[in-house]
């Protein structure tokens, strides 16, 4: 359970990052937009909910990690290294096997998706005036899928 959060709280932190993100680029958008002759006024609203998302989400992942770490700390069977990742069930002597391969594939499916992500940035370089939310929702897509990737085969090679 406390990997589904863990890993559910920096999902959510890259996408709310990624919104807060797009406000910026899309008032930068417009102000380009009307230095260039394409429209001659706009009218912009910024909700401060991103922000506030965004803000609540860290303080919620900082301190589940601050509680995992106490934890881990108690637990004098566990080395230190072992709290870099709050999934890794110290207990379980197969975390370290099956952690390794979920690490693995999550990597190989990282590699492989920000090379198609890249390459299909040249299909839209005129476009990113009209589109500004193309680049920065497929860039902050990278982690949150290869964290998705990492928690479905994590549990896969878990119940084998």
């Amino acid at each position: 359970m406390r990997m589904y959060i863990t890993v559910l709280l920096r999902c959510l932190l890259y996408v709310s990052l990624a919104l807060m993100v797009y406000d910026y680029v899309r008032i930068d958008m417009y102000f380009e937009m009307m230095g260039r002759g394409y429209i001659d006024e706009f009218s912009v609203y910024v909700s401060t909910w991103r922000g506030t998302f965004c803000l609540i989400v860290a303080i919620l992942l900082v301190v589940i990690n601050i509680i995992d770490f106490i934890v881990v700390k108690k637990n004098k069977h566990a080395h230190m290294k072992e709290y870099i990742l709050t999934e890794y069930d110290v207990a379980d002597e197969r975390a370290v096997v099956v952690t390794g391969k979920a690490v693995r594939f999550a990597f190989v499916f990282i590699l492989f998706y920000t090379f198609l992500l890249i390459g299909s940035y040249m299909f839209i370089p005129n476009y990113f005036l009209d589109y500004p939310w193309y680049p920065i929702f497929t860039t902050a897509s990278i982690p949150v899928f290869g964290l998705i990737i990492y928690l479905v085969t994590f549990k896969y090679f878990h119940a084998k």
